[in-house]
């Protein structure tokens, strides 16, 4: 048998050389792509129960889900020491979604109704019209930065004073996000 010669030889270990790093990762993508899949096709590891959800109502509800412990923003109550107005006595019907459609009263001029700000928005409310036969209020959300913006919500509770006492006179609610 004859030995290869040198430039054979040379040929070959470089091969061997350049192969190595390829071979290597093949090797660890391979085993990588094991411990991955351990478990069989289709099976997902089970979450801790504690990072679960429930998705019915307990048994013994009677098929009712649990009310949540956090009010809902958009039933309002006056703030203390307000009084709310009769709901057959606001307009509501061009409010943005989104907004309480609950206006309020502290005295006889000082009239309320909740914002919507948060991140970067605030809110304010202004009167637009006060004749003698109704008072028009707009809630008006507008930036205050560019950000970046949190995302969370609050509902401040905004007033504004009238020239006349509000006496009987309905309030239309309106509102618009600038």
């Amino acid at each position: 048998m004859s030995t290869p010669s040198a430039s054979a030889r040379a040929a070959l270990a470089l091969v061997r050389g350049a192969l190595r790093p390829v071979l290597l990762a093949a090797a660890l993508t391979g085993g990588v792509l094991l411990a991955a899949g351990c478990g069989g096709p289709g099976e997902e590891a089970p979450l801790p129960e504690s990072s679960t959800l429930p998705t019915a109502a307990p048994p013994d509800s009677g098929g009712t889900r649990p009310v949540p412990t956090t009010p809902d923003p958009l039933v309002a109550t006056p703030p203390a020491g307000a009084t709310a107005l009769p709901a057959a006595r606001v307009d509501a019907s061009a409010l943005p979604a989104g907004l309480a459609p609950l206006v309020w009263t502290r005295d006889d001029r000082t009239v309320g109704a909740y914002g919507r700000g948060g991140g970067c928005t605030d809110a304010r409310l202004e009167v637009v019209e006060q004749g003698p036969e109704r008072v028009v209020l707009r809630v008006v959300q507008f930036s205050t930065g560019p950000g970046p913006c949190t995302r969370e919500l609050i509902y401040p509770p905004l007033e504004a004073a009238l020239e006349a006492p509000l006496g009987e006179r309905p309030v239309v609610l309106t509102g618009v996000v600038a």
